[in-house]
């Protein structure tokens, strides 16, 4: 029969403060529920919480993610909760040619939630079913431009303050056609985001909106195999359909490799088109583990797109060409009931120059050198 650790009854405040009150409440209803049932004599179940977060810096912006996951798992299902808080902190700066426009400092917040369920773990089919929704803006771009219309229309008839949220469900299952070394899964999904939309304003004519909600559908293929007892495969193709957009397509391949009983590496290689826009991105990581028990890496991640702005004659919201990197050093534990992981290191973004159409939003599109940080920790009961 297990009992809750005390450590673990302490750190219930600092739960709710993390993640906030409605999440909170969600996450911690969870916790007790699940917490019952870990002690109960079920043969193979167990319960885990994790902690995560996630902290972004520049000189102007500061991004704050924070989660709260809670998994429940026996031998033929997984139950997995998870409630998230993102604080977007954004010193707003006009374009100097904007003698109109005003600095200001932006503090928002963003919730979300998410809850999937698992079936048939003991089985070769395996189903799971996904639901969630969020409510705040999707990243600081979002809060930034909402910033930049709101100044310019909100005193003219027709303007509306934006309320972006998102709701999202799917379905996919799993097939083991190769026990515990080939497997092949696909998934459907659906997402509707409310967004703030962009403005116009015609001489003598009405204000006018921009489409302020989008529909997603999202099809998922992927496969998995290992190939030898040092070598992992993985494989992922995307296809969507969003309202008013082409279609995109998107492709990921994973290979995790044992070089040796204690160094490995993490090979990433990411793809994506749609229409004229395309972006590509490659991941590697090193790590070196001692006893099985403490590991320390490095790992390096480089980003680059063409950009999604279609006409450079037209005043366009929409971002530039961007190249960025990203450098980390991590140390992570892994005890038989305790895991944890840090990262820290720099995230560097740089756009091409700007147009006639984005130089308005030049404090927005701008070079940047960030400090990334992240923690997470993990119980399992």
């Amino acid at each position: 029969m297990h009992r809750l650790p005390l450590s673990l009854i302490l750190m219930k405040p600092c739960l709710q403060m993390v993640v906030g009150p409605p999440p909170g409440m969600l996450a911690c209803a969870w916790l007790g529920a699940n917490v019952l049932l870990s002690a109960l004599p079920v043969c193979g179940q167990d319960f885990m919480v994790g902690l995560s977060q996630e902290r972004q810096e520049s000189s102007d912006i500061r991004l704050i993610d924070s989660e709260l996951d809670l998994r429940w798992r026996t031998t033929k299902r997984e139950i997995t909760v998870m409630a998230a808080v993102a604080d977007l902190d954004v010193n707003y700066a006009p374009n100097p040619l904007d003698f109109l426009g005003v600095s200001r400092k932006l503090d928002e917040t963003r919730t979300s939630e998410q809850i999937t369920w698992r079936e048939g773990l003991d089985q070769r089919w395996r189903w799971n079913f996904s639901a969630g929704g969020s409510d705040g803006f999707t990243d600081y771009r979002s809060l930034w431009l909402d910033e930049y219309y709101r100044q310019i229309f909100s005193t003219v008839r027709g303007y509306v303050p934006a309320k972006p949220d998102g709701k999202n469900v799917s379905i996919g299952g799993t097939y083991e056609y190769l026990p515990q070394s080939g497997m092949i899964n696909w998934s459907l999904g659906y997402q509707v985001d409310g967004i703030s939309p962009s403005y116009d304003k015609i001489i003598m004519g009405p204000l006018v909106r921009g489409r302020s909600r989008y529909q997603t559908w999202r099809l998922g293929l992927g496969s998995e195999h290992v190939l030898s007892p040092r070598l992992r495969f993985k494989e992922d193709f995307t296809a969507l359909q969003t309202t008013a957009r082409a279609w995109r397509y998107a492709y990921k391949a994973e290979a995790l490799w044992a070089i040796t009983d204690a160094w490995a590496t993490h090979l990433d290689l990411e793809a994506s088109r749609e229409a004229e826009f395309h972006s590509v991105a490659a991941s590697l990581a090193l790590e070196r583990d001692w006893s099985a028990k403490w590991f320390a890496g490095v790992q390096v991640r480089a980003y680059r797109d063409n950009g999604q702005v279609i006409d450079p004659s037209l005043i366009s919201g929409a971002a530039p060409p961007i190249d960025s990197l990203q450098a980390q050093l991590t140390l992570r534990y892994s005890g038989s009931n305790v895991t944890w992981r840090v990262g820290i290191g720099p995230y560097l973004t740089r756009y091409a120059a700007l147009t006639p159409g984005t130089i308005w939003f030049s404090s927005l599109y701008r070079d940047r050198n960030w400090c990334s940080v992240q923690a997470a920790w993990t119980l399992r009961i």
